[in-house]
């Protein structure tokens, strides 16, 4: 059986590594990180993306950290002055000579951002060796029930078009796409409205 809870500080390290292995042949995370010492690098990313979302106590995961959802909520789907300076320096570690394409590629996800209030999947991803077991339906529950309960709205890119049917199961819709520049990855927009 699978238990869901909100993710902890000493849950990251986990989280990270899982994340890492989940998202080691993404299209956006190898394009945004140096091919050399990649593991280190994305385990890095993850570590310091997922402290710093804790600020917003709504990351979810399982006990043994296999699987992540991190949400920002209504309103504060921009980091913080507090988030980006948990981030600075192992994100500059981590994107080495990339992180000019990647905070472009930011901004540009930051332009087509909806202005509506509404909860911000972040990121979702499972360990390889878990995938396709229903768990990453099980920890989106939380929040996707809550935008129900509290009739909010939920939004997300994914950067792999094969996810998008996973997340119109759960009420999401494309609403657009954009292909980020400097040879980046293209991104489906999605959007889900309360049920």
């Amino acid at each position: 059986m699978v238990t869901v809870r909100r993710a902890t500080e000493a849950d990251v390290p986990m989280m990270a590594r899982a994340q890492m292995r989940a998202f080691a042949e993404d299209p956006l995370i190898t394009w945004m990180l140096p091919v050399d010492d990649f593991e280190r690098r994305a385990t890095l990313l993850f570590d310091c993306t997922l402290r710093a979302g804790l600020l917003n106590e709504s990351i979810y995961t399982t006990d043994d950290g296999v699987c992540t959802a991190a949400w920002a909520p209504p309103d504060r789907w921009e980091f913080s002055d507090e988030q980006m300076q948990m981030m600075a320096e192992p994100f500059a570690e981590a994107a080495g000579d990339r992180a000019v394409r990647v905070l472009t590629a930011f901004g540009q996800m930051a332009e087509v951002h909806p202005a509506e209030p509404h909860w911000y999947l972040e990121g979702l991803g499972t360990h390889p060796d878990w995938q396709r077991q229903g768990i990453a339906s099980k920890v989106l529950l939380p929040i996707l029930d809550r935008c129900d309960a509290e009739a909010v709205p939920a939004y997300l890119e994914t950067q792999r078009e094969v996810n998008v049917p996973f997340y119109r199961g759960h009420g999401f819709e494309v609403s657009g796409t954009l292909q980020l520049s400097d040879g980046g990855p293209r991104l489906w927009l999605m959007w889900r409205d309360p049920s």
